[in-house]
């Protein structure tokens, strides 16, 4: 009866992930979404049955990605499926939710290198080096145009700038969607699950969320560091912006923590917070607030302070 029911919900799971799938390749802009939950179907599978049933089951959604895509959509499929059996597992060890949310980032990560590094080697082709001569030749017509219409141009020596850096950013960059990708594979799976009555240990609410106070000597070190100007191009400056980019946001959600929990014992609507964090994603001024909000909360303990004015 049991391998009846895992082979009857294979099938139906990895259909879903078939039509998630389809979906992500051929529905613009709104087929994009359902990239995030495309490890959910994944992680369900092997919660409820094993990892080796769900090796299984990403050999046969290998296949189907071959049949409806082509040769160059089965990473896609290998890159959520693998995850996707990561994050699984470590749910069906009873593990906690951060140790969740750390195998999905880990997972997302090896995937991203994997793939970069094959398609380098393999394949000869450079995803950051294409991406920017994109934005190069887009940036090039642009000034072209407002030449033509005997404007300035100044602003754009700038903009050429900023595309530059794009080559050093990237490992920030993939460790932040990496931690993104999973946290919102986690968030549906945890929905899913909770509907199949599964014991999950969810994320403390955002008030409770605090970084080890070291973090904060890193970050001013680095700030110190990234502030001498490091020569562009070398090593040190690779390392120092990335590291500068990954604590800047981990300061911000210090904020954003503190904020949640400044209106809480204050007793007010939740709406108030969270309204301010939408505002502060669409205005620079007040996300700087919110991170020396962070910086103050972690450096001196502001919320113990508020509990305990003594």
């Amino acid at each position: 009866m049991n391998s009846i029911r895992s082979i009857t919900e294979g099938a139906i799971l990895t259909a879903l992930y078939s039509i998630l799938l389809l979906a992500v390749l051929f529905i613009p802009l709104i087929g994009s979404l359902f990239l995030f939950i495309l490890p959910v179907p994944f992680v369900i599978y092997v919660t409820r049955h094993t990892l080796k049933k769900g090796l299984l089951m990403l050999t046969v959604a290998l296949f189907i990605t071959y049949m409806v895509g082509s040769i160059a959509t089965l990473p896609i499929t290998l890159m959520f499926g693998t995850t996707g059996l990561i994050m699984g597992y470590i749910y069906s060890l009873k593990k906690g939710a951060y140790a969740i949310l750390l195998s999905g980032s880990l997972g997302f990560i090896a995937n991203f290198v994997l793939l970069f590094i094959v398609t380098n080697v393999f394949f000869h082709i450079n995803f950051i080096e294409d991406t920017k001569k994109m934005m190069y030749q887009s940036m090039e017509t642009a000034e072209k145009m407002v030449t033509s219409l005997g404007q300035p141009t100044d602003q754009f020596e700038m903009m050429y700038q900023s595309i530059e850096m794009i080559s050093y950013i990237v490992p920030s960059a993939m460790v932040i969607t990496s931690i993104v990708l999973a946290f919102v594979t986690q968030f549906f799976a945890n929905q899913i699950l909770k509907g199949f009555k599964y014991e999950i240990k969810s994320f403390p609410p955002i008030r409770k969320w605090s970084f080890p106070k070291s973090l904060l000597w890193y970050y001013l070190i680095v700030t110190i560091i990234f502030m001498t100007g490091p020569e562009q191009g070398t090593i040190l400056f690779t390392i120092i912006i990335n590291l500068f980019i990954v604590l800047e946001i981990i300061m911000t959600i210090q904020g954003f923590s503190f904020i949640f929990f400044y209106f809480h014992i204050n007793k007010k609507p939740l709406t108030i917070p969270v309204v301010i964090i939408i505002l502060s994603l669409f205005m620079t001024f007040l996300l700087s607030i919110i991170r020396i909000l962070g910086i103050i909360d972690l450096g001196f303990n502001l919320r113990k302070r508020m509990k305990d004015p003594q």
